[in-house]
């Protein structure tokens, strides 16, 4: 029994080890990584689809609050240019938005970005909400960016769910929405001009 106990103490750990993400950079590195758009206030959903099978597999969100952030939640994605917080990343410029999406749009995966303008009020709400929830497990990412957006009155009628397609065909029906698809023939991760990844 003893030992039982100890082998389940162990892989606890090791689940709670996981899920954990212990890269966050100092205050003071994200700070100096500010962005502050010149654009409207918005939230846009990214969703990575498999071109065979039109199945949604990944949800990223940029968010235009205070600061324009990105908030890749369970993702892959990594940049030497950038600051992180758990799945926070900041210094979203322009150039860096298209590096997310480039990143991502390659032979077999196209990527669909859906944005929408909001009141700074809400989009703010959606950043901090973002910031609050911490590092996100595997395969987790729709269901927690779906657990922010709902949890703002503007978005509670999107449903919780796991699947990156479904928040896709959710968000659509919201009215102001525009919707932008790209595709690339690479044959992996993008690496952009003047910018380095890990």
């Amino acid at each position: 029994m003893f030992k039982l106990r100890n082998i389940l103490a162990v892989l606890g750990l090791a689940i709670l080890a996981g899920c954990a993400d212990p890269s966050a950079d100092p205050i003071e590195e994200i700070q100096a990584r500010t962005y502050v758009s010149d654009e409207p206030p918005s939230i846009t959903i990214y969703t990575v689809v498999n071109d065979k099978n039109e199945f949604g597999e990944h949800t990223g969100i940029l968010i235009n609050a205070s600061q324009q952030v990105l908030w890749d939640p369970a993702g892959s994605f990594r940049s030497i240019n950038l600051a992180r917080s758990k799945d926070v990343f900041y210094g979203m410029t322009p150039q860096m938005v298209d590096y997310y999406v480039s990143y991502h749009a390659r032979f077999g995966y196209y990527v669909v970005a859906q944005k929408l303008e909001v009141t700074p009020e809400v989009a703010e709400a959606v950043y901090r909400r973002a910031v609050a929830q911490g590092a996100t497990g595997k395969l987790r990412c729709t269901i927690a960016a779906t657990s922010v957006l709902n949890g703002v009155p503007e978005f509670s009628q999107l449903s919780t769910t796991f699947f990156p397609g479904k928040l896709m065909e959710e968000f659509a029906q919201i009215p102001g929405v525009v919707t932008t698809i790209t595709r690339e023939n690479d044959e992996g991760q993008n690496y952009a001009p003047g910018v380095n990844a890990i």
